[in-house]
């Protein structure tokens, strides 16, 4: 393969304008056109002041869009670029337009990169990582990885009986299966100092370990070891914020239902909803998503859109994240779980904007989100697991985001979502996998 050339900026971020990627030593991401046709032609005019008029006929070549779109483009890139403050890469100047920083042009040999082992290439900074379809919203997601997934995962899972409590834990490896075994021990530990004893008692506790977070369900259980309305919760929570969240387990002061107060104009009821916590650094705290799932005319297959809100700290109310659509199909194969569920994105679309209460860069359900934004875009499928079911309930998994509760005990949804996966089986003759 031939030479070829990159652009480095002063954050370390790499553009390689032949492919249209932004790479880090750790990460590749794919721009869209317009940003690529933006960052190209500033970097064409290095010393140069560049126009708003100029850049929305470069960005936009067969159409007429406003400055809005413009100025989205331009964060995303400052987010992508890895601003750490703004105009470091991208300059802005007063009733003028904008102008690039400095940077250098480096000749890279993919040839040689490809001739290189596995091991050798995650630790040499020019690495070419195979583009993963990373996604940020213009307002401030910093980096992530995304690994395109085509089959289940295989998880390590253990169960244990904690008095009256059923601790399910499920890791990808045995390190995160010894780190979640050592922190429960803690939290029992913690618990039973504060108050002589274990307080928490008859609940069904899910924990998980990611490299990114870490992911615990629950639900308290009546005399038949049902889950009890209303006490499914979850939390998702950054690897370095776990004390925060044992101190709200040791104090017993675990969080169940909000009643949320949803600003959007779709008025149709959702099929399911999901509650989470968040404990992060980013001033997110919580997120609802309402699920609709509709069945198709192939058996096992279905309709599978959800709409993510996340809650306003100063008022209260939960506005819009993102909007997406999907295909759904019940997995007709043996699993660790009750059910594998195989989810086709179709659309995605972002309602989020940008707000100075939320440190983009830290938040795990604008990251979380972003990965149903690089499925979508790169049309790849990913796995939901359902772990727990009974009427009205279903605790699932996803690989990227880990456990939720779908609950259909709020409002009475005349479609019961739980139902759709009693007995199912695809129906091999109309599925066609991709």
């Amino acid at each position: 393969m031939p030479n070829t050339e990159q652009i480095r900026f002063q954050t370390d971020v790499c553009y390689i304008e032949s492919q249209g990627i932004l790479k880090t030593p750790e990460s590749t991401l794919k721009l869209n056109l317009s940003e690529q046709y933006i960052l190209s032609y500033l970097i064409d005019n290095y010393g140069n002041p560049v126009t708003k008029d100029e850049l929305l006929k470069v960005g936009w070549p067969d159409r007429i869009v406003t400055e809005a779109s413009l100025f989205q483009v331009i964060r995303a890139l400052r987010v992508k670029l890895n601003e750490k403050k703004k105009g470091d890469v991208i300059e802005t100047l007063p009733r003028v337009g904008y102008q690039i920083r400095e940077f250098t042009r480096e000749t890279i040999n993919f040839q040689e990169e490809a001739n290189l082992s596995p091991f050798k290439k995650i630790g040499k900074k020019t690495a070419i990582v195979s583009a993963i379809g990373l996604a940020a919203v213009g307002a401030g997601i910093g980096w992530m990885k995304y690994v395109p997934s085509h089959t289940p995962t295989n998880y390590i899972i253990e169960k244990d009986r904690i008095g009256s409590n059923d601790i399910t834990i499920v890791t990808a490896n045995a390190d995160d299966l010894a780190d979640l075994r050592s922190k429960v021990k803690e939290l029992i530990k913690g618990q039973t100092k504060k108050y002589g004893k274990l307080v928490t008692q008859n609940e069904r506790v899910y924990l998980l370990k990611t490299d990114e977070f870490y992911s615990a369900a629950w639900c308290a259980v009546d005399a038949n070891d049902q889950c009890i309305k209303n006490t499914d919760f979850s939390y998702k929570i950054a690897t370095d914020e776990w004390d925060k969240f044992a101190n709200i387990v040791i104090n017993n002061q675990k969080v169940y239902h909000e009643t949320p107060v949803i600003q959007t104009e779709y008025a149709r009821e959702p099929t399911a909803v999901v509650y989470t916590s968040y404990i992060d650094k980013s001033g997110i705290r919580s997120k609802i998503m309402h699920y609709f799932m509709t069945p198709t005319d192939n058996k096992g297959i279905f309709d599978y859109s959800l709409m993510s809100f996340i809650k306003d700290p100063d008022s209260g109310n939960f506005r819009a994240l993102a909007i997406s659509a999907s295909k759904a199909y019940v997995e007709n194969r043996e699993s660790q779980f009750l059910q594998t569920i195989k989810i086709e994105p179709e659309m995605f679309h972002w309602a989020y904007q940008p707000s100075p209460d939320y440190d983009e860069k830290e938040s795990l359900a604008l990251k979380h989100t972003c990965h149903f934004e690089c499925q979508s875009s790169d049309k790849r499928s990913y796995y939901n697991y359902v772990v727990y079911k009974q009427p009205n309930l279903l605790l699932m998994l996803n690989e990227f985001t880990g456990f939720f509760w779908n609950s259909t005990s709020q409002g009475d949804p005349s479609i019961s979502y739980s139902d759709y996966f009693s007995g199912l089986v695809p129906d091999e003759k109309n599925k066609t996998d991709k």
